[in-house]
Protein backbone atom coordinates (compact mmCIF):
# COMPACT_ATOMS: atom_id res chain seq x y z
CA UNK A 1 0.00 0.00 0.00
CA UNK A 2 1.53 3.36 -0.84
CA UNK A 3 2.09 5.97 1.94
CA UNK A 4 2.19 9.57 1.29
CA UNK A 5 4.25 12.44 3.33
CA UNK A 6 2.16 13.46 7.09
CA UNK A 7 0.82 17.00 7.37
CA UNK A 8 2.26 18.80 10.26
CA UNK A 9 -1.24 18.74 11.59
CA UNK A 10 -1.45 15.22 12.00
CA UNK A 11 1.78 15.18 14.62
CA UNK A 12 -0.69 16.74 16.81
CA UNK A 13 -3.61 14.90 16.58
CA UNK A 14 -1.70 11.10 16.47
CA UNK A 15 1.67 11.91 17.51
CA UNK A 16 2.00 7.96 17.21
CA UNK A 17 0.55 7.42 13.76
CA UNK A 18 2.04 9.99 12.38
CA UNK A 19 5.56 9.15 13.33
CA UNK A 20 4.28 5.43 11.90
CA UNK A 21 3.45 7.08 8.84
CA UNK A 22 6.53 8.65 8.45
CA UNK A 23 8.61 5.67 9.30
CA UNK A 24 6.75 3.96 6.23
CA UNK A 25 7.31 7.05 4.08
CA UNK A 26 10.98 6.90 4.69
CA UNK A 27 11.18 3.09 4.37
CA UNK A 28 9.68 3.28 0.99
CA UNK A 29 10.93 6.53 -1.01
CA UNK A 30 13.94 7.40 1.04
CA UNK A 31 16.24 4.65 1.55
CA UNK A 32 19.60 6.13 1.39
CA UNK A 33 21.42 6.88 -0.71
CA UNK A 34 18.31 7.37 -3.04
CA UNK A 35 16.76 9.46 -0.40
CA UNK A 36 19.50 12.28 -0.58
CA UNK A 37 18.43 12.98 -4.30
CA UNK A 38 15.31 12.60 -3.74
CA UNK A 39 15.18 15.18 -1.10
CA UNK A 40 17.47 17.47 -3.04
CA UNK A 41 15.72 17.31 -6.35
CA UNK A 42 12.05 18.17 -4.27
CA UNK A 43 13.67 21.53 -2.54
CA UNK A 44 15.16 22.60 -6.33
CA UNK A 45 11.75 22.40 -7.76
CA UNK A 46 9.99 23.78 -4.67
CA UNK A 47 12.04 26.58 -5.03
CA UNK A 48 12.47 27.08 -9.10
CA UNK A 49 8.25 26.38 -9.44
CA UNK A 50 7.60 28.80 -6.63
CA UNK A 51 6.34 32.37 -7.41
CA UNK A 52 9.11 34.42 -5.94
CA UNK A 53 10.72 31.02 -4.59
CA UNK A 54 14.51 31.43 -5.62
CA UNK A 55 14.47 35.38 -4.23
CA UNK A 56 12.55 33.86 -0.48
CA UNK A 57 14.82 31.36 -0.39
CA UNK A 58 18.40 33.67 -0.80
CA UNK A 59 16.63 36.17 1.62
CA UNK A 60 15.47 33.77 4.10
CA UNK A 61 19.06 32.17 4.39
CA UNK A 62 20.39 34.58 6.67
CA UNK A 63 17.62 34.41 8.77
CA UNK A 64 17.67 30.83 8.83
CA UNK A 65 21.50 30.51 9.94
CA UNK A 66 21.41 33.06 12.89
CA UNK A 67 18.00 30.87 14.20
CA UNK A 68 19.75 27.94 13.77
CA UNK A 69 23.20 28.58 15.59
CA UNK A 70 21.25 30.38 18.12
CA UNK A 71 19.27 27.45 18.88
CA UNK A 72 22.39 25.35 19.00
CA UNK A 73 24.15 27.64 21.20
CA UNK A 74 21.23 27.76 23.76
CA UNK A 75 21.15 23.80 23.42
CA UNK A 76 24.64 24.08 24.98
CA UNK A 77 24.11 26.34 27.79
CA UNK A 78 21.02 24.30 28.86
CA UNK A 79 22.51 21.00 28.36
CA UNK A 80 25.77 22.41 30.39
CA UNK A 81 23.53 23.67 33.72
CA UNK A 82 21.34 19.78 33.19
CA UNK A 83 24.53 17.67 33.33
CA UNK A 84 25.61 19.48 36.60
CA UNK A 85 22.45 20.07 38.15
CA UNK A 86 20.38 17.80 37.30
CA UNK A 87 22.66 14.72 37.02
CA UNK A 88 20.90 14.71 33.52
CA UNK A 89 23.41 11.86 32.05
CA UNK A 90 22.12 9.13 34.82
CA UNK A 91 18.76 10.15 35.05
CA UNK A 92 18.06 9.50 31.10
CA UNK A 93 19.79 6.37 31.18
CA UNK A 94 17.73 4.93 34.18
CA UNK A 95 14.55 5.88 32.27
CA UNK A 96 12.73 3.18 30.52
CA UNK A 97 12.77 2.75 26.68
CA UNK A 98 9.33 3.66 27.08
CA UNK A 99 9.35 7.18 28.64
CA UNK A 100 12.46 7.97 27.26
CA UNK A 101 10.41 7.49 23.84
CA UNK A 102 7.21 9.03 25.06
CA UNK A 103 9.56 12.61 25.41
CA UNK A 104 11.08 12.08 22.54
CA UNK A 105 8.40 11.61 20.21
CA UNK A 106 5.74 14.68 22.17
CA UNK A 107 8.99 16.67 21.08
CA UNK A 108 8.97 15.51 17.46
CA UNK A 109 5.82 16.18 17.20
CA UNK A 110 5.94 19.60 18.89
CA UNK A 111 8.31 20.60 16.47
CA UNK A 112 7.06 19.62 13.18
CA UNK A 113 3.97 20.62 13.56
CA UNK A 114 4.98 23.86 13.43
CA UNK A 115 5.73 24.83 10.25
CA UNK A 116 5.92 22.55 6.62
CA UNK A 117 9.59 22.71 6.33
CA UNK A 118 10.27 21.76 9.81
CA UNK A 119 7.98 18.56 9.38
CA UNK A 120 9.59 18.19 5.52
CA UNK A 121 12.83 18.28 7.11
CA UNK A 122 12.41 15.04 8.83
CA UNK A 123 13.07 13.10 5.52
CA UNK A 124 16.86 14.84 6.00
CA UNK A 125 17.64 13.16 9.34
CA UNK A 126 16.04 10.01 9.71
CA UNK A 127 18.76 8.37 10.32
CA UNK A 128 19.84 10.41 13.69
CA UNK A 129 15.65 10.97 14.41
CA UNK A 130 14.21 7.44 14.33
CA UNK A 131 12.44 7.10 16.90
CA UNK A 132 13.12 3.37 17.86
CA UNK A 133 17.02 3.34 17.86
CA UNK A 134 16.95 6.73 20.17
CA UNK A 135 14.54 5.33 23.07
CA UNK A 136 15.85 1.89 23.14
CA UNK A 137 19.66 2.66 23.81
CA UNK A 138 19.60 6.55 25.76
CA UNK A 139 23.01 7.03 25.31
CA UNK A 140 22.29 7.24 21.19
CA UNK A 141 20.53 10.36 22.18
CA UNK A 142 23.28 11.47 25.04
CA UNK A 143 25.66 11.12 22.02
CA UNK A 144 23.42 13.23 19.33
CA UNK A 145 23.36 15.61 22.22
CA UNK A 146 27.49 16.47 23.30
CA UNK A 147 28.01 16.18 19.19
CA UNK A 148 25.85 19.04 18.61
CA UNK A 149 27.26 21.38 21.77
CA UNK A 150 29.89 24.12 21.37
CA UNK A 151 32.96 24.37 22.98
CA UNK A 152 32.47 28.11 23.48
CA UNK A 153 28.54 28.92 23.72
CA UNK A 154 29.40 32.38 25.29
CA UNK A 155 27.89 33.91 22.24
CA UNK A 156 25.94 32.95 19.04
CA UNK A 157 28.71 31.64 16.10
CA UNK A 158 27.92 32.70 12.62
CA UNK A 159 28.16 29.05 11.12
CA UNK A 160 26.53 26.42 13.31
CA UNK A 161 28.33 23.26 14.24
CA UNK A 162 26.58 20.30 11.54
CA UNK A 163 25.67 17.04 12.81
CA UNK A 164 28.09 14.98 10.62
CA UNK A 165 26.14 11.67 8.11
CA UNK A 166 28.81 10.28 6.04
CA UNK A 167 25.74 10.15 3.48
CA UNK A 168 25.51 13.61 3.40
CA UNK A 169 28.84 14.15 3.75
CA UNK A 170 29.60 12.24 0.47
CA UNK A 171 26.56 14.27 -1.45
CA UNK A 172 27.74 17.52 -0.25
CA UNK A 173 31.57 16.73 -1.69
CA UNK A 174 30.05 15.42 -4.94
CA UNK A 175 27.62 18.76 -5.55
CA UNK A 176 30.45 21.65 -4.37
CA UNK A 177 32.78 20.31 -7.46
CA UNK A 178 29.89 20.70 -10.04
CA UNK A 179 28.85 24.38 -11.43
CA UNK A 180 25.60 24.36 -9.38
CA UNK A 181 23.11 26.60 -10.52
CA UNK A 182 21.90 29.63 -7.85
CA UNK A 183 18.93 27.30 -6.59
CA UNK A 184 20.88 23.91 -6.16
CA UNK A 185 23.17 25.69 -4.76
CA UNK A 186 20.42 27.48 -1.94
CA UNK A 187 18.57 23.97 -2.55
CA UNK A 188 21.71 22.07 -0.70
CA UNK A 189 22.48 25.08 1.54
CA UNK A 190 18.34 25.14 3.11
CA UNK A 191 18.81 21.31 3.67
CA UNK A 192 21.09 20.67 5.27
CA UNK A 193 20.55 24.21 7.95
CA UNK A 194 17.06 22.75 8.18
CA UNK A 195 18.42 19.28 8.71
CA UNK A 196 20.20 20.80 11.62
CA UNK A 197 17.65 22.79 13.08
CA UNK A 198 15.14 20.19 13.22
CA UNK A 199 18.06 18.00 15.16
CA UNK A 200 18.59 21.00 17.60
CA UNK A 201 14.83 21.54 18.47
CA UNK A 202 14.02 18.08 19.11
CA UNK A 203 16.89 18.31 21.46
CA UNK A 204 15.91 20.90 23.47
CA UNK A 205 12.04 20.06 23.16
CA UNK A 206 13.01 16.62 24.56
CA UNK A 207 15.53 18.12 27.04
CA UNK A 208 12.81 20.63 28.50
CA UNK A 209 10.04 17.48 28.47
CA UNK A 210 11.54 15.05 30.49
CA UNK A 211 13.37 17.79 33.14
CA UNK A 212 9.56 18.66 33.20
CA UNK A 213 10.38 22.19 32.48
CA UNK A 214 8.13 24.91 29.90
CA UNK A 215 8.96 23.94 26.12
CA UNK A 216 11.19 26.56 25.00
CA UNK A 217 9.52 29.21 22.75
CA UNK A 218 9.30 28.44 18.88
CA UNK A 219 7.85 31.35 16.91
CA UNK A 220 8.01 31.04 13.26
CA UNK A 221 8.36 33.68 11.33
CA UNK A 222 5.73 34.98 8.89
CA UNK A 223 6.64 34.35 5.01
CA UNK A 224 7.05 37.43 2.48
CA UNK A 225 3.56 38.65 1.28
CA UNK A 226 3.86 37.71 -1.91
CA UNK A 227 4.35 34.04 -0.88
CA UNK A 228 0.79 34.13 1.14
CA UNK A 229 -1.01 35.81 -0.92
CA UNK A 230 -0.58 33.10 -3.93
CA UNK A 231 -1.90 29.90 -3.46
CA UNK A 232 0.34 27.16 -1.34
CA UNK A 233 2.16 24.66 -3.85
CA UNK A 234 2.05 21.15 -2.77
CA UNK A 235 5.31 19.63 -1.99
CA UNK A 236 6.38 17.74 -5.62
CA UNK A 237 7.48 14.55 -4.19
CA UNK A 238 4.25 14.81 -1.83
CA UNK A 239 1.89 15.28 -5.25
CA UNK A 240 3.10 12.07 -6.80
CA UNK A 241 2.73 10.10 -3.95
CA UNK A 242 -0.78 11.15 -3.44
CA UNK A 243 -2.12 10.88 -7.06
CA UNK A 244 -0.55 7.50 -6.86
CA UNK A 245 -1.63 6.16 -3.57
CA UNK A 246 -5.20 7.85 -3.69
CA UNK A 247 -6.25 8.56 -7.15
CA UNK A 248 -6.63 11.54 -9.08
CA UNK A 249 -9.60 13.03 -7.32
CA UNK A 250 -8.91 12.00 -3.64
CA UNK A 251 -5.29 13.48 -4.73
CA UNK A 252 -7.10 16.79 -4.97
CA UNK A 253 -9.17 16.37 -2.33
CA UNK A 254 -6.54 15.76 0.16
CA UNK A 255 -3.80 18.85 -1.61
CA UNK A 256 -7.03 20.99 -0.78
CA UNK A 257 -6.27 20.11 2.76
CA UNK A 258 -2.88 20.34 3.28
CA UNK A 259 -3.72 24.25 1.64
CA UNK A 260 -6.27 24.57 4.13
CA UNK A 261 -3.53 23.52 7.27
CA UNK A 262 -0.69 25.61 5.45
CA UNK A 263 -3.33 28.67 5.39
CA UNK A 264 -4.12 27.82 8.92
CA UNK A 265 -0.37 27.64 10.45
CA UNK A 266 0.78 30.97 8.45
CA UNK A 267 -2.02 33.13 9.83
CA UNK A 268 -0.53 32.39 13.17
CA UNK A 269 3.00 33.30 11.92
CA UNK A 270 4.30 36.38 13.00
CA UNK A 271 6.16 39.36 11.71
CA UNK A 272 9.67 39.50 13.31
CA UNK A 273 12.26 42.60 13.17
CA UNK A 274 14.83 41.31 10.65
CA UNK A 275 18.07 42.99 12.52
CA UNK A 276 19.45 39.18 13.31
CA UNK A 277 20.38 41.12 16.20
CA UNK A 278 17.17 41.54 17.76
CA UNK A 279 14.70 38.52 18.76
CA UNK A 280 11.44 40.84 18.53
CA UNK A 281 8.08 39.54 16.62
CA UNK A 282 5.39 42.02 16.21
CA UNK A 283 2.63 41.50 19.38
CA UNK A 284 -0.30 38.99 18.35
CA UNK A 285 -2.82 40.69 18.88
CA UNK A 286 -2.01 43.64 15.92
CA UNK A 287 -1.58 46.37 18.05
CA UNK A 288 1.80 47.28 16.71
CA UNK A 289 3.25 46.93 13.54
CA UNK A 290 6.66 46.98 12.32
CA UNK A 291 8.26 49.63 9.61
CA UNK A 292 9.01 47.90 6.38
CA UNK A 293 11.67 49.06 3.72
CA UNK A 294 10.23 49.82 1.24
CA UNK A 295 12.71 49.86 -1.50
CA UNK A 296 12.75 45.92 -1.00
CA UNK A 297 9.15 45.88 -1.13
CA UNK A 298 8.11 48.02 -4.44
CA UNK A 299 11.24 46.66 -5.73
CA UNK A 300 12.08 43.31 -5.04
CA UNK A 301 8.40 42.76 -2.96
CA UNK A 302 10.83 41.30 -0.21
CA UNK A 303 9.47 41.97 3.03
CA UNK A 304 12.17 43.54 5.16
CA UNK A 305 11.08 44.78 8.74
CA UNK A 306 12.43 46.42 11.67
CA UNK A 307 11.21 47.19 15.35
CA UNK A 308 13.06 50.28 15.43
CA UNK A 309 14.96 52.81 14.15
CA UNK A 310 18.37 51.68 15.83
CA UNK A 311 17.81 48.11 14.31
CA UNK A 312 17.00 49.60 10.81
CA UNK A 313 20.04 51.66 11.35
CA UNK A 314 22.52 48.47 12.49
CA UNK A 315 21.28 46.29 10.19
CA UNK A 316 22.10 48.73 7.31
CA UNK A 317 25.76 49.17 8.39
CA UNK A 318 25.58 45.27 8.85
CA UNK A 319 24.55 43.76 5.88
CA UNK A 320 21.08 45.18 4.34
CA UNK A 321 23.18 48.24 2.52
CA UNK A 322 24.62 45.74 -0.09
CA UNK A 323 21.59 43.68 -1.15
CA UNK A 324 18.70 46.39 -0.04
CA UNK A 325 16.64 46.50 -3.31
CA UNK A 326 18.67 44.39 -4.96
CA UNK A 327 18.54 40.86 -6.42
CA UNK A 328 20.43 38.12 -4.57
CA UNK A 329 22.51 35.50 -5.59
CA UNK A 330 24.25 32.55 -3.27
CA UNK A 331 27.24 34.29 -2.37
CA UNK A 332 26.02 37.18 -1.12
CA UNK A 333 23.34 35.37 0.66
CA UNK A 334 26.29 33.58 2.42
CA UNK A 335 27.93 36.58 3.25
CA UNK A 336 25.31 38.46 4.35
CA UNK A 337 24.67 35.42 6.59
CA UNK A 338 27.98 35.70 8.09
CA UNK A 339 27.21 39.08 9.37
CA UNK A 340 26.08 38.39 12.68
CA UNK A 341 26.53 41.32 14.74
CA UNK A 342 29.43 40.59 17.85
CA UNK A 343 27.56 39.03 20.59
CA UNK A 344 29.80 37.30 22.67
CA UNK A 345 29.49 39.22 25.68
CA UNK A 346 25.68 39.87 25.48
CA UNK A 347 24.61 36.59 24.85
CA UNK A 348 24.10 35.24 28.23
CA UNK A 349 23.23 37.98 30.58
CA UNK A 350 23.11 41.10 28.73
CA UNK A 351 21.77 42.70 32.06
CA UNK A 352 24.74 42.34 34.20
CA UNK A 353 28.32 44.29 34.18
CA UNK A 354 30.59 43.84 31.63
CA UNK A 355 33.28 41.67 33.87
CA UNK A 356 31.27 39.73 35.49
CA UNK A 357 29.81 38.24 31.71
CA UNK A 358 33.02 37.88 30.82
CA UNK A 359 33.72 35.60 33.62
CA UNK A 360 30.45 33.51 33.57
CA UNK A 361 31.79 33.25 29.81
CA UNK A 362 34.68 32.23 30.37
CA UNK A 363 33.15 29.37 33.46
CA UNK A 364 31.04 27.98 30.96
CA UNK A 365 33.02 27.60 28.19
CA UNK A 366 35.12 25.27 30.91
CA UNK A 367 32.38 23.23 31.84
CA UNK A 368 31.75 22.65 27.94
CA UNK A 369 35.56 21.40 27.65
CA UNK A 370 35.08 19.48 31.01
CA UNK A 371 31.93 17.87 29.52
CA UNK A 372 33.03 16.78 26.41
CA UNK A 373 36.39 15.80 27.71
CA UNK A 374 34.86 13.73 29.94
CA UNK A 375 33.04 11.82 27.52
CA UNK A 376 35.88 11.19 25.33
CA UNK A 377 38.11 9.84 28.72
CA UNK A 378 35.07 7.47 29.07
CA UNK A 379 34.95 6.00 25.62
CA UNK A 380 38.91 5.89 25.04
Amino acid sequence: MAVFLPMPSEALRDPAKWDTDWEAFLRREFALPRGLRLCFEAKRIEIEVSPHGLDAALSGYPDLVFATCAIQRNITEEALAHFTRDNLEARWMNASSEVRGQHILGAMAAVCSKARNLNEARAYCSPELRLLRLRLDGKVFLDLLKSIMLEDASFIPNKPVYVSHPGWDAFITEQTRLNNTEAKKIALAEILLLRNKLIFHVVQFTLRSFLGLDPPVLSVRKQHKFLVQKKTPVHPIQKAVLVQALGPDAARARAKEERDDAKARINQRLGACSYMGCLNFEPRDGSRKFQRCRKCFEVMEREVLYCSRTCQTTDWKFRHKAICGKPLDFETACYSAQQIPDNRLSALHPEQGTDDVRFRCWKLRARVVSVLQRDSDDHG
